[in-house]
C-alpha cells in the first residue's frame, strides 16, 4: 500500500494492492494502520510524528476526499490547514461548509450550509479551503473572544490578510449567526502580537483597565538599539514582558534576558513581566503594574 501526498491511504487503493477488508481490520487492530475517517487510513509512523494540529489537518483533509457533496473546509480546520496559532482551541470536530447543501452534525464532524462566494474560497494542500478574512470570521462567529483574537492575530501578523479584508468579510457575513461575537473580536484583533501569549495578555490588559501599550516597541539610547519589548508605557518608561513556556530553554538563553533586563534597569526603565498561569489571575499584574508605575512617579 502505497499512501497518497498526505499520506493518506483509500480502502480502494488497499484493495486494489491485494488487501481485503478482513486484512485492514486485522491491521486496524494490531495499530499498524490508523483509520483516519470511513474508508480512509493513515500508517502508525505517520500519525505518530503528528502534534493535535497535525492530525487535525489529516483528518480535514480525508474528511473532504470521502465526502460526497462539493466541501470546503473550514472555521477552525480551515485555520489548521492555514497554519494559523491556535490555543488549546478544541479540535475534536472537522469543520466544512457545503454551498446550499444540508448542516449535520456527528462526533467527528460538522457540516457548516453557508454561501461561499468565490472570492472566500482558496486552496491550500491540494484542498478547497475557506480563505484566511473569512476563515477568521467564521471562527469569531464560533468561539469565544480569547480563541478567536488567537487566531485572527495570527492571521494578521502573517501580513497575508488585513483589518480591511476583515471588516470586509465581516460585513458580507451580516447575517449570520454569532456575527455580532465576530465583530468584537475583530476590533480586539492586532498583528502586532507576536504569540498567543501576548495576545491574551492585550485582551487581559483591556479587561482589567491598563492604560493602552506599545506593542514591540524598539528601544534606542541614542543610534544604538537596546531592545525590542513586548509591551511599553512611554510615560513610565515601563516595560512589560510576557514569559512564554519555552521560552528559556537553556541556562545560557536565561542568563542572556537576566542581562538584557539588567540593562534595562540600568537605563533607567521599570521592567515586570508575567507567564501563561498569570493570565488567569491577572489582577496580581495589575498590581505589579502599578507598583512599577509608583516607582517610576518617585523617580521623577
Amino acid at each position: 500500500m502505497h499512501p497518497d501526498r498526505h499520506g493518506l491511504i483509500t480502502r480502494t487503493a488497499a484493495m486494489g494492492a491485494g488487501y481485503t477488508n478482513t486484512e485492514l481490520q486485522r491491521l486496524c487492530a494490531r495499530g499498524e494502520l490508523i483509520r483516519i475517517v470511513p474508508g480512509m487510513y493513515a500508517q502508525r509512523e505517520l500519525c505518530s510524528t503528528l502534534d493535535p494540529q497535525g492530525m487535525h489537518r489529516l483528518t480535514a483533509i480525508a474528511a473532504t476526499a470521502t465526502n460526497a457533496e462539493a466541501a470546503v473546509v473550514s472555521h477552525v480546520s480551515a485555520a489548521v490547514l492555514h497554519g494559523l496559532d491556535l490555543w488549546n482551541t478544541d479540535l475534536h470536530r472537522v469543520h466544512l461548509t457545503i454551498p446550499g447543501g444540508k448542516g449535520r452534525t456527528t462526533s467527528r464532524l460538522h457540516v457548516h450550509s453557508a454561501s461561499l462566494p468565490a472570492p472566500f474560497v482558496t486552496v491550500e494542500q491540494g484542498i478547497s479551503v475557506t480563505a484566511l478574512d473569512r476563515t477568521v470570521v467564521d471562527c469569531a462567529r464560533l468561539l469565544d473572544l480569547d480563541h478567536a483574537v488567537v487566531i485572527g492575530d495570527s492571521a494578521l501578523r502573517s501580513k497575508k490578510v488585513s483589518m480591511d479584508r476583515l471588516r470586509a468579510a465581516l460585513e458580507v457575513s451580516a447575517r449570520m449567526n454569532g456575527i455580532g461575537a465576530a465583530r468584537r473580536a475583530v476590533a480586539a484583533m492586532s498583528g502586532l502580537s507576536e504569540s498567543p501569549g501576548e495576545s491574551l495578555s492585550r485582551l487581559r490588559m483591556k479587561q482589567y483597565g491598563f492604560p493602552d501599550p506599545v506593542l514591540q516597541q524598539v528601544l534606542r539610547v541614542g543610534t544604538e538599539f537596546l531592545a525590542r519589548v513586548d509591551f511599553y508605557w512611554k510615560r513610565w518608561r515601563l516595560v512589560g514582558e510576557f514569559d512564554g513556556m519555552g521560552k528559556y530553554s537553556t541556562g545560557q538563553t536565561l542568563a542572556q534576558e537576566k542581562l538584557r533586563e539588567d540593562e534595562l534597569r540600568d537605563r533607567g526603565l521599570e521592567v515586570f513581566r508575567w507567564t501563561w498561569k498569570d493570565l488567569w489571575q491577572f489582577g496580581k499584574v495589575r498590581e505589579r503594574f502599578d507598583r512599577a508605575c509608583a516607582r517610576a512617579e518617585r523617580r521623577r
